[in-house]
């Protein structure tokens, strides 16, 4: 499932591991990175396999929770900037939760050291039409959302149940 991984430079006295995933609900491919050295493959086919049987409600609080980081922003963001905006659909209270998955899209997964080797934990980068300079990061624990917001390097592994931007438990 994961094809194509190669050794790359990462700084000076580091190397990172990366390879290449057909990612089915965007209908695109994208980059797996291995940051860390004891992730085995098998741990990371294992999270391709996830990211391409997301089960229904799992998409459907992706783009949930997409839809209201992309409203929050918008609303905080000046006139001027939110007329620049190239949204791919318009995007209100009234826009079905699935059609945000026109206005986002992933273009990377980080797989680090998983802290349980059984639970499946990974990390998608994403462009998104309304966030262009930061991006989007969605992280996954065991086919739950457990962060959705601008993308910081954050972990699936983490606690976020406190954070004011994780739009994965805001109501």
């Amino acid at each position: 499932m994961i094809t194509d991984i190669q050794e790359k430079q990462l700084g000076k006295d580091s190397v990172y591991r990366e390879g290449k995933l057909y990612c089915k609900l965007w209908d695109k491919e994208i980059s797996v990175m291995l940051f860390d050295e004891d992730v085995t493959i098998e741990y990371a086919e294992k999270c391709a396999e996830a990211v391409n049987s997301m089960p229904p409600e799992l998409v459907n609080a992706i783009c949930i929770a997409a839809k209201k980081y992309c409203i929050e922003f918008c609303e905080e963001i000046s006139d001027e900037w939110r007329e620049e905006l190239n949204l791919a659909v318009p995007v209100d209270e009234n826009t079905p939760p699935a059609d945000m998955l026109k206005c986002f899209s992933p273009i990377g997964m980080v797989v680090e050291s998983p802290q349980d080797p059984t639970r499946i934990g990974y990390q998608l980068e994403c462009n998104c039409d309304w966030e262009e300079e930061h991006g989007m990061e969605i992280d996954i624990l065991d086919n739950k959302l457990v962060y959705l917001s601008s993308y910081n390097g954050e972990s699936p592994w983490d606690d976020h149940s406190d954070e004011e931007w994780n739009y994965a438990i805001r109501e």
